[in-house]
């Protein structure tokens, strides 16, 4: 199964400051992923603009495939250090990893360490030090596999504790042993891995962080995909193609409509039964036949789809988590997908609509492209056929 580089980031501003002197850029280039951390020396209007600099430089740089040592040696020689201090004005970590065969590169100058998890188990990267003008750069290199963690982070992030005392019981070790336990229980879900993470740090703060806090969580997952079918073809010589497509998808499996459910049932030789406890005021029961992994009813359904990706402006979060009815349950496979593919069939039922009128204007043909729209703004990869 195809792999997903899977990339989430947070941060928390030093106490009292409205901008983040932490900036994080995420460049896919479909070939490549690139991601920057930079922390800007201090906190809040200086240290925001040393690092929107420094962040500016690198990934117009990659955007450009420019050689990460060639990267870092133009950043360093743009970006001085503190005399005073004898600190760099911004300090960077790069993560380069091509899709391909997932090989990756990873540039570290003078932030934390880059933690590293293999199957839920922190393991210590490969790394060796170059010098650029008189400073040490860390640098790793070598190949991920699915199931993958990459964690890096500011400064900001460690010894975290009240009223700027040092907590030296939040170091590099016990942080990587709080994300470890994390991803034991959450090994496909990096944005709460990465939330939790800093939710807890800014509580070790008291809620009042003493420094600018940044994660970054790279995971390597298998992609999601998601096939949904709906509605009759016109020329009912597809049925039985449409209908073998879905039921040999390497994927979830949803199908939309009653008839739609009895062309898939008629190939697999399997009949459709209903739940009426899925029953809701607005959406018809859900049905259950084999092969397929959600059945329900179709424009109803799908209208109330539309309706919750707007209320939750594609948050799964905010769906109710106690309704087992089919809108919800299509809604949060969707919203969980990577790759979605639509299938709708434009033949014209008159329980909805005249049969007089065109397909182009059809309520399932508008409803589903107004489905993949929203999912599409979302980031999703979405392929709508009509037949």
């Amino acid at each position: 199964m195809k792999c997903l580089l899977d990339v989430y980031h947070q941060s928390i501003n030093n106490v009292g400051e409205e901008l983040c002197g932490d900036q994080i850029r995420v460049l896919n280039s479909g070939n490549k992923t690139r991601v920057v951390l930079c922390d800007g020396l201090g906190h809040g209007v200086k240290a925001n603009i040393l690092a929107s600099l420094s962040s500016e430089i690198i990934i117009n740089m990659l955007r450009e495939d420019i050689p990460l040592p060639e990267v870092i040696e133009t950043v360093i020689a743009t970006l001085p250090v503190d005399k005073k201090l004898n600190l760099a004005y911004a300090t960077n970590t790069m993560i380069e990893i091509d899709h391909s065969d997932l090989a990756y590169k990873i540039y570290n100058f003078d932030n934390p360490p880059v933690l590293f998890f293999r199957k839920q188990k922190l393991e210590r990267l490969p790394f060796h030090q170059i010098s650029l003008f008189d400073r040490t750069i860390h640098v790793s290199e070598g190949k991920l596999q699915r199931g993958d963690l990459l964690v890096a982070m500011s400064d900001g992030l460690l010894h975290a504790g009240f009223d700027n005392m040092m907590n030296y019981n939040w170091d590099l070790e016990h942080l990587a042993a709080y994300v470890e336990e994390l991803f034991r229980f959450l090994p496909s879900d990096v944005r709460m891995i990465v939330e939790k993470t800093v939710a807890h740090t800014n509580q070790l703060y008291n809620g009042k962080p003493a420094d600018d806090a940044s994660m970054v969580g790279v995971l390597v997952r298998a992609k999601q995909a998601v096939m949904l079918f709906t509605g009759p073809p016109l020329d009912p010589a597809e049925d039985s193609v449409l209908a073998q497509r879905i039921l040999k998808f390497e994927g979830t499996r949803i199908v939309c409509g009653g008839t739609t459910g009895h062309i898939v049932g008629t190939q697999s030789g399997h009949s459709a039964s209903t739940d009426p406890d899925t029953a809701r005021l607005e959406v018809p029961p859900m049905g259950a036949l084999p092969g397929i992994d959600i059945m329900t009813e179709g424009i109803f359904t799908l209208t109330s789809v539309l309706e919750w990706l707007d209320a939750t402006k594609g948050n799964p979060d905010l769906l109710p988590g106690k309704d087992n009815s089919g809108a919800i349950q299509v809604v949060a496979t969707l919203l969980h997908a990577d790759e979605i593919t639509l299938l709708v069939g434009l033949q014209v039922n008159p329980t909805y609509q005249s049969p007089e009128l065109p397909s182009s204007i059809s309520i399932r043909k508008n409803l589903l492209e107004k489905i993949a729209d929203r999912l599409t703004n979302l980031g999703k990869t979405v392929t709508i056929e009509f037949h």
